[in-house]
């Protein structure tokens, strides 16, 4: 724990060196996405609640161990008779050994430290879904950019086709419909860029916040390079997944430490035992003098009208229902694994279909364009040709995020979180 908690607080370090040089060299300090979710990890506010909570949860089975041992305490008083020939006072010293004998017997911390575990995979669920969030926002700028890239190329296209087209309509050859139809098919590109660069500066924001950084505009997010894992690669998961998940372990500790509960009711029925010792100075002129007085007592519940039975099938009760709590979830968890593979598959015939389309929706456009110079296309045919290129680019780059966020999810889901580092090499 302290070694990662150093290479954590060692990368933040170098971050902020790097975005400070950064602002002095006028360039950006790439992150990549292991680092993006190191950096939200350690500067999550939930998983500083979270370990405050673990060192509570350790605190309380510490102070129920410590009832274990007979509980010490003292009494000191003063007393004073009045009586009708002679008056005279007492003082008294008192020790008191109280011992709850069936909380030692039982081990009733044992319940404490389950609630410990419970919050040990409260702490797993909240740090996977901080990596889920992250890698989506992470993939998104990244998307983004491409569509971006992409806008932009085609925006310069246009433009520069308007231009030809301008001068044709001055040499008459043309009429002025082509440059307003060319005019209307560039700003609509232009529009959906400034959409595109509101949700890049916005999944931006979004991570500087969740990482701790300063700006968004200091750093910018590595691409994807490797090639994209294929679906049989991904369905390759350990057999424990599903038993292992936060989740379930999160109601499988709920059901044990509900059957623990089990040690606090028979401790309740245990002797509670009570010893002590005192020493009365007496000033009664009459009386033995000083004294010495040693106790002890034992309660030994009897009959409670099955109290204990009622509290004991109570539990049997609550534990079948959390049984039930947790067999529903591991359906769900089930559920979302068979829909990921599903995704997962249909969105890698998707790219594939998309990637033969787009080579043909480039060789249309590129007889579009010839066909239009040499008239035997309209500047409608042209622009359409072109809008139907910008869409399937945007379709393909669109295809490919949603492929990667399925994967990291289903990597999340199966608690295989160390795989999405390989996604960006």
């Amino acid at each position: 724990m302290k070694i990662s908690k150093i290479k954590a607080s060692i990368l933040s370090a170098v971050l902020v060196f790097g975005l400070f040089y950064s602002g002095h060299s006028n360039a950006q300090t790439i992150l990549k996405l292991e680092d993006c979710i190191q950096l939200a990890i350690q500067n999550s506010y939930q998983l500083q609640s979270d370990s405050l909570l673990s060192q509570s949860l350790e605190m309380l089975v510490k102070q129920e161990q410590s009832a274990y041992n007979p509980q010490i305490s003292g009494s000191a008083g003063v007393s004073g008779l009045f009586l009708s020939p002679y008056s005279f006072g007492q003082h008294y010293l008192q020790a008191v050994a109280d011992w709850d004998l069936g909380r030692f017997w039982h081990k009733t911390a044992d319940i404490q430290q389950k609630q410990s575990e419970q919050q040990e995979a409260v702490t797993k669920q909240n740090k996977l879904e901080i990596t889920g969030v992250i890698t989506g926002l992470y993939l998104d700028v990244l998307q983004s950019k491409l569509e971006r890239e992409i806008l932009q190329s085609k925006i310069d296209y246009l433009s520069g086709h308007i231009e030809i087209l301008t001068v044709l309509w001055k040499a008459g050859t043309i009429q002025q419909l082509d440059i307003l139809q060319a005019q209307s098919s560039l700003n609509t590109l232009k529009e959906e860029l400034m959409q595109k660069e509101l949700g890049a500066e916005q999944a931006k924001y979004a991570i500087a916040r969740l990482t701790g950084l300063n700006s968004a505009e200091q750093f910018s997010v590595a691409p994807i390079t490797t090639d994209l894992p294929s679906p049989d690669e991904v369905s390759l998961v350990p057999e424990t997944w599903l038993e292992n998940h936060p989740q379930a372990q999160l109601l499988q500790k709920e059901y044990e430490k509900e059957l623990l509960m089990k040690k606090d009711v028979q401790a309740g029925f245990m002797p509670h035992i009570q010893a002590f010792s005192g020493y009365t100075f007496d000033g009664d002129p009459t009386g033995d003098g000083n004294y010495v007085l040693l106790g002890l007592v034992a309660t030994i519940p009897v009959f409670s009208w099955k109290k204990k039975d009622y509290q004991l099938r109570e539990i049997d009760f609550t534990a079948e229902a959390i049984q039930s709590q947790k067999k529903n979830a591991e359906r769900d968890l089930s559920i979302q694994y068979g829909q990921l593979l599903q995704q997962i598959s249909r969105y890698r015939k998707i790219i594939d279909f998309q990637q033969e389309k787009i080579a043909a929706d480039r060789e249309v456009a590129k007889v579009a364009e010839l066909n239009y110079k040499a008239g035997l296309a309209t500047n409608l045919d042209f622009l359409m040709a072109q809008q139907t290129l910008i869409e399937t680019e945007l379709n393909v780059n669109n295809a490919r995020n949603q492929y990667l966020k399925s994967v990291v999810a289903f990597w999340l889901l199966t608690g295989q979180t160390e795989q999405i580092k390989y996604i960006q090499q």
